[in-house]
């Protein structure tokens, strides 16, 4: 069983770029919590050569009929040139959870 749920995974620059995007997404209604996970070690490749850097990860709570107008929301947002964006549906979780995000999310 899938709920109407999603998990909204980008990395940012910095903390303040991470706390910049997280505001406006709550306040937008567009999640209903974004948690910031600072320092976080990437690996990666990019223009050929293998690239380290020290970033913050998002994990963004959101509900599905939201998901298009986030993902659009974060592109403008983001000062990366390709950012990370991964959703992940929410099988199950905690009922009362969910029945807040409802309601700050309406």
């Amino acid at each position: 069983m899938t709920t109407h749920f999603r998990l909204i995974f980008t990395t940012c620059a910095d903390v303040s770029e991470a706390r910049s995007m997280a505001e406006q997404l709550v306040k937008l209604k567009l999640a209903a919590c974004v948690n910031i996970l600072p320092n976080v070690e990437s690996v990666y490749m990019w223009q050929g050569e293998v690239a380290y850097a020290t970033e913050c990860k998002l994990l963004i709570k959101t509900k599905s009929e939201k998901m298009n107008e986030l993902i659009q929301t974060v592109k403008q947002l983001h000062s990366y040139e390709i950012p990370e964006i991964q959703v992940i549906d929410v099988a199950t979780g905690n009922l009362a959870y969910f029945n807040w995000m409802d309601e700050v999310l309406n």
